[in-house]
């Protein structure tokens, strides 16, 4: 498998997969899953999807054992034994950020249900798209730090 520096610095987290079956390391479903979620995949699914359509340039460019690139089950896998903190700090160790005590801003989005309108000939209203609510939450000692306090 090649050195690049998404694989490195996933490369000394702990494992907590069984040795016995492993086919993947737990590097390389990573480093596909951090490179498939900023190419905006959102899912599981979606990751896969990303994977198949992507195939021979991730392989070329990871150069797997055998050849052969994890399933989205397996990074799945990988994901639900992973301590997110140690994932978040190797990820901002790769991207050269600093995370900063109390900057944190958590936003969230939902679209409301039955809140829009469908163009059809028995409705009298005009057709508008549906609602969308988006909530923020900010870290108090940010807002207390950004108004001088």
């Amino acid at each position: 498998m090649s050195s690049l520096a998404i694989i490195e610095v996933f490369a000394d987290l702990p494992d907590a997969r069984r040795g016995a079956g492993q086919r993947h390391q737990q590097s390389l479903c990573l480093a596909l899953f951090t490179l498939a979620i900023c190419a905006g995949c959102r899912g599981f699914i979606a990751i896969g999807d990303w994977i198949e359509s992507y195939r021979e340039e991730l392989v070329a460019l990871f150069r797997p054992q055998k050849g052969r690139l994890p399933s989205y089950s397996t990074i799945r896998r990988v994901l639900l034994n992973l301590e997110p903190q140690s994932y978040g700090s190797r990820l901002a160790q790769f991207f050269q950020i600093e995370a900063k005590a109390g900057e944190t801003i958590a936003v969230d989005g939902k679209t409301l249900r039955g809140s829009y309108n469908n163009d059809t000939a028995a409705t009298n209203t005009e057709t508008h798209p549906a609602i969308q609510l988006v909530t923020v939450s900010v870290d108090r000692q940010l807002i207390e730090r950004q108004a001088g306090r």
